[in-house]
């Protein structure tokens, strides 16, 4: 008999770490170090407005970005790649690997509820391996 596949509603972080779009990238930085995070999703009047990564704020700091004045909407990953809860962890993995990306926002019934890392990917997946 072969086992269901793991889905990422197993790992999924919730709830999700957000910042506002008026946000400083200093604000941003602040709180991605507060929590130990690797993701902000970026919310504004009218909802998602993209994902602001610890990725995103090196590339601003090497940009010589005014942290305490730049907007972190203007520095965030517009494209925001999603998976289901439904979707399976090396479904998730290979959206991650194909887009050359860490985190993903996990959605449930359409919204965003949730992120998964790779390392909670890669953890979960070699967990299953010495089971």
């Amino acid at each position: 008999m072969r086992a269901q596949p793991t889905t990422v509603a197993t790992v999924v972080r919730t709830p999700i770490a957000v910042v506002t779009s008026s946000a400083t990238l200093e604000q941003a930085a602040s709180l991605l170090a507060a929590d130990e995070l690797g993701l902000l999703v970026v919310v504004g009047p009218n909802g998602l407005r993209g994902v602001f990564s610890e990725r995103d704020l090196v590339s601003a700091v090497a940009d010589r970005a005014d942290l305490a004045v730049e907007r972190v909407v203007d520095h965030a990953s517009t494209d925001v790649l999603t998976v289901p809860e439904s979707a399976t962890l090396d479904e998730a993995a290979g959206v991650m690997r194909d887009a050359g990306i860490r985190h993903l926002v996990v959605t449930r019934r359409g919204e965003p509820f949730g992120v998964v890392s790779i390392r909670d990917v890669l953890d979960a997946l070699l967990s299953s391996l010495v089971a």
